[in-house]
């Protein structure tokens, strides 16, 4: 049986908890210890300075936070649906390795390469290596011999579970089977509590809520998280879901969500400097300089050299490029010193709207999206500046994985299974009762909820590297005077 308590971690979200010999086990091999050089914000703590924390830091929460949650189904379910110490230790094992894949720099690297090669294998001929002209999608190579044109972090970290020596040997010394532990990352297993990890009320983000706003002196991710963890619980169906005491406490965790997105991750310094770097990691892609291949990962991680593939090396290869490039190449030295150097482009136009999920409203944001990119070759004619040194940005962030005004009956019927599974469920009877019975909180009328799932943020910026404030000023009167759509002012970020 699991132990829960043969090492102590001091955590500065969670104060003290404790850890089994099998999760000490897995810490320490070369390819969790990574996780400490691999940031989970990206470059944000370049805006935010102590808002440096690792995904090493992260996942332990994650893993502390998901046994919790196991703990307190046991104790709001009925008897007939308890967990017992082994299940329980596999769901903590899968929040801790819930983020192994993760690329250097997060999202913003891994984004990147799958573009690339993605674009790589639609141009590549039809070969005996189960490439077709790009008709395949790179992951559906990922359970076959050869590897995917490129991971996503989800397929990278079960890639390391099966081939990383160092996890196979802990998962063998402790009798954890591999398919076991990938299961509990899957909600097609059945009784699976897969949401647990993964959905809009998770360990993961639970933790991430508190552990941002904590490094990023901001209120935001101050959730009740202690009530919401004391009130989960399974209906008689096995969806993860939450006492109805705890509908008001989630709705704020929802609110909470969107503004830690809004002034952190979508901060316009953060997302200008991210964007110029995931243009130079194109650029150092397409002339061979950083290899990012499904095939190339495999490599690193069959000889053990996957453990250094963390932020100190991409840091590195951008170091290592300035000097290798030649007089052709100053715009990319330019973009690569703006992320080395702290030296973000300058904001020039940007349009923030609330607006509802329709189709009409993404048809407008996207017509908005397509006239700004049309222009960018004119405007940087007509400013001299590169066209290379121009960067577009646009999202639509929903609240919520599925909106209120989509009955679950249509949603199934439709394919949003995936959406409607991780959605935030509330208890409609007693927990205790076998027969209980969940809805999703946007179902609730009484929700808050209910009213924002209905709505999109749709967010559109333009950025362009420039020395003085005089040739910005003129630029944001041509765009605002070229477009047939006038920008809208967006409220200011905190700097």
């Amino acid at each position: 049986m699991p132990r829960f308590h043969f090492r102590r971690i001091t955590d500065a979200v969670h104060g003290t908890f404790g850890i089994s010999e099998l999760e000490s086990d897995i810490i320490s091999t070369r390819v969790f210890q990574r996780l400490h050089n691999v940031k989970q914000l990206g470059l944000a703590h370049l805006i935010y300075p102590d808002l440096n924390y690792s995904r090493f830091a992260h996942s332990l929460g994650a893993c502390h936070v998901a046994g919790r949650m196991m703990r307190s189904i046991n104790l709001n379910s009925p008897n007939n649906r308890r967990w017992d110490e082994d299940q329980i230790q596999l769901y903590r094992l899968a929040a801790l390795l819930h983020d192994l894949g993760h690329y250097p720099s997060s999202h913003a690297m891994e984004h990147v390469v799958q573009d690339y090669y993605k674009d790589q294998a639609y141009l590549a001929p039809t070969s005996g290596h189960g490439h077709t002209n790009g008709k395949k999608s790179p992951d559906l190579q990922e359970e076959g011999r050869l590897p995917p044109a490129a991971f996503s972090h989800e397929a990278l970290g079960r890639r390391i579970i099966d081939l990383d020596d160092e996890i196979g040997a802990v998962l063998e010394k402790h009798d954890i089977s591999r398919d076991d532990l990938k299961s509990a990352f899957s909600r097609e297993a059945p009784g699976s509590l897969a949401t647990l990890v993964s959905s809009d009320l998770d360990c993961d983000r639970l933790d991430y809520l508190m552990r941002t706003a904590r490094h990023a002196g901001l209120p935001y991710g101050s959730v009740d998280a202690e009530y919401i963890i004391g009130q989960t619980c399974v209906d008689s169906d096995g969806y993860v879901c939450l006492t109805d005491k705890a509908l008001r406490a989630v709705d704020h965790l929802l609110v909470s969500r969107y503004f830690d997105y809004t002034q952190v991750v979508f901060h316009k310094t953060v997302v200008g400097l991210e964007q110029v770097l995931r243009n130079v990691i194109a650029e150092l892609l397409q002339i061979g300089l950083i290899d990012c291949s499904g095939q190339e990962i495999t490599r690193m991680i069959k000889e053990g050299q996957f453990a250094y593939f963390d932020d100190h090396y991409l840091i590195e290869r951008l170091r290592s490029a300035i000097p290798r490039l030649g007089l052709g190449d100053e715009p990319l030295k330019l973009k690569i010193r703006s992320v080395l150097d702290r030296r973000p482009p300058k904001l020039v136009a940007a349009s923030e709207r609330i607006r509802g999920r329709e189709r009409r409203e993404r048809e407008d944001h996207k017509n908005l999206v397509d006239q700004m990119r049309g222009k960018i070759r004119e405007w940087a004619c007509d400013f001299q500046v590169d066209e290379s040194l121009w960067h577009l940005w646009d999202i639509s962030l929903t609240m919520t994985k599925i909106g209120s005004h989509i009955p679950v009956s249509l949603a199934e019927e439709g394919g949003f299974e995936d959406e409607t599974d991780q959605g935030v469920r509330i208890l409609t009877s007693d927990s205790h009762d076998p027969q209980c019975k969940s809805r999703l909180l946007v179902e609730h009328e009484f929700a808050l909820a209910n009213q924002l799932s209905n709505s999109n943020l749709y967010a559109i910026r333009l950025y362009v590297h420039l020395e003085g404030n005089a040739e910005r000023s003129r630029i944001e009167q041509r765009i605002r005077q070229d477009l047939r759509s006038p920008l809208r002012d967006r409220p200011s970020s905190p700097s």
